[in-house]
């Protein structure tokens, strides 16, 4: 009996080490999804013009989305100048920042040109503001040199009287103009906007940035 038993565990033994042999011996030649040729689906579905269209109009939006984060990464940061001696010492409130692309006018009277901040002072403070763009005059009437682009502070809607120019001996130079100043006002809201304006020609700010700090005093 314990013959016969040693006898048939031997004979299952070779017959499954011969199983065990065939299958690796022609598993190559077993069809496999990986030795399958491409699905004929996906190749219709690129060639259909309504994928194709989804296709180009969602590549065209991360396009704009590329710009729209590049512009956003290109534009200038104005470079604080040193505290006016009021605020030497003095703990800084608020900081409020702003920047913007493209901006163009042919107004010859002051214009908003959508670089405006809004601060809040808890007590009476310092607004030390500045500002920087890079500005230059084109068109027809560019033509006759000595056209001025003006930038000019408001506050609160009411023209300071804190302005800078730059003057185009040479039509389409762009030039780099910056404005700084330091003006006290009381606690509460406020509004800094800067406004432009030329004498002749076309306006235009490539970039622009706008930086308004509230200092104690």
């Amino acid at each position: 009996m314990r013959t016969e038993f040693i006898l048939l565990i031997i004979i299952g033994a070779f017959f499954s080490a011969l199983v065990f042999f065939l299958i690796i011996l022609y598993r190559p030649t077993l069809p496999t999804l990986v030795d399958q040729p491409p699905a004929k689906k996906g190749e219709a579905a690129i060639s259909d013009p309504n994928s194709i269209a989804q296709l180009r109009s969602r590549v065209d939006w991360l396009g704009e989305q590329v710009s729209t984060l590049e512009a956003k990464i290109d534009a200038p940061t104005p470079t604080p100048l040193p505290l006016p001696s009021a605020a030497v010492g003095k703990a800084i409130i608020a900081v409020a920042n702003t920047s913007g692309t493209s901006f163009t006018t042919t107004a010859t009277t002051y214009t908003p040109m959508g670089m405006y901040v809004n601060i809040n002072c808890p007590k009476n403070c310092l607004l030390w503001i500045n500002f920087y763009t890079s500005s230059k005059n084109t068109g027809e009437a560019a033509a006759q040199s000595g056209n001025v682009n003006s930038y000019d502070v408001y506050l609160d809607s009411a023209d300071q009287a804190i302005f800078t120019q730059a003057s185009y001996a040479v039509p389409a130079t762009s030039v780099p103009v910056s404005l700084n100043a330091a003006i006290p006002v009381t606690a509460g809201f406020h509004t800094v906007d800067i406004r432009t304006k030329t004498t002749g020609g076309i306006l235009e700010s490539d970039s622009s940035a706008l930086q308004v700090m509230a200092i104690e005093r």
